[in-house]
């Protein structure tokens, strides 16, 4: 067997975890060298990563939810080392995608088991991705979920605050930009999409490809609560995208341009903006996984 350097980048809060404890103990003693690097502040891990990668780990490992993930993802721009993913927050949308196993132990089987396979990631504003930015009612949805909730509720935190959100139905305005995409209208949410769920298993973007070099692109038109509700529905199963108001195109760059800020979700991670420049970046990742999203699993696997 041969003796690797691992870097587990561990978000702040997990890092006591009996079971995370237990996995660094069992890949220590399988003769592996293992780094432990947790983080207490945002954007720990993105220079953790970077370090870590500088310092020629064989693999650097997100041990948290989507945010961490996001942060790992960014510190290894510019690097070849391979990504590993173990599932230790909330949604985990993108390692469910990846076919890792929400057990520790089993998820870096993955990593020591599978070779590494290329996937494309995308950028908003050059801050790379590697799932699902979605703007409106769903970003919002995921900044307004507190945190006490999601350790409680665990994913279904997120199901009662769009309930929530869903009865208040706000909408905003945007003016949508790609080479086969002009459109200027009021929406309830856009997606993103370099993988296919977000929120919990919601497939916002249901035929994204991680391989495939484009960027799949859903706009929904505001409509009037009842009708909403109806589509939501569809939008939880990915079966939205034939559906009167729902624009779905697959394109290499988005612009997307606002008089007022919008919430923004990217990975898991709030923000505000009025003004997004997407771009996919093909092929420039190499993630340990079972599978590349939506290319072994259809929906039903990914829910």
């Amino acid at each position: 067997m041969q003796r690797r350097f691992l870097s587990l980048i561990v978000h702040g809060e997990r890092a006591d975890r009996p079971d995370v404890r237990h996995l660094v103990r069992w890949v220590r003693r399988r003769g592996h060298s293992v780094e432990v690097l947790p983080t207490w502040e945002r954007g720990d891990g993105t220079w953790l990563a970077a370090a870590a990668a500088d310092r020629g780990a064989d693999a650097v490992i997100a041990v948290g939810g989507d945010g961490t993930l996001n942060e790992v993802v960014n510190g290894l721009d510019g690097h070849d080392t391979s990504l590993g993913v173990i599932p230790a927050g909330t949604a985990n949308d993108f390692a469910r995608q990846l076919g890792i196993p929400m057990d520790l132990d089993h998820a870096m089987d993955v990593v020591l088991q599978r070779p590494s396979i290329r996937m494309d990631t995308a950028s908003l504003n050059g801050r790379r991705f590697v799932n699902v930015s979605s703007g409106g009612i769903g970003a919002e949805t995921t900044a307004e979920t507190p945190a006490a909730a999601k350790a409680r509720f665990g994913a279904f935190a997120y199901a009662i605050t769009g309930l929530r959100k869903l009865a208040e139905l706000p909408s905003y305005r945007a003016s949508f930009r790609a080479d086969e995409l002009r459109l200027d209208t009021e929406f309830l949410v856009f997606a993103v999409g370099n993988a296919r769920t977000t929120g919990a298993g919601t497939l916002l973007a249901p035929h994204a490809s991680v391989t495939d070099g484009y960027l799949d692109v859903t706009i929904v038109e505001a409509r009037h609560r009842r009708e909403a509700a109806r589509l939501f529905l569809k939008v939880k199963r990915g079966e939205h995208v034939a559906t009167p108001g729902v624009h779905y195109a697959r394109v290499k760059s988005l612009r997307i341009t606002s008089l007022d800020a919008i919430s923004v979700n990217v990975d898991g991670e709030a923000m505000k903006l009025a003004r997004m420049e997407y771009r996919v970046r093909a092929g420039d990742l190499r993630v340990h996984a079972k599978h590349p999203p939506g290319e072994e699993a259809g929906p039903e696997g990914m829910r």
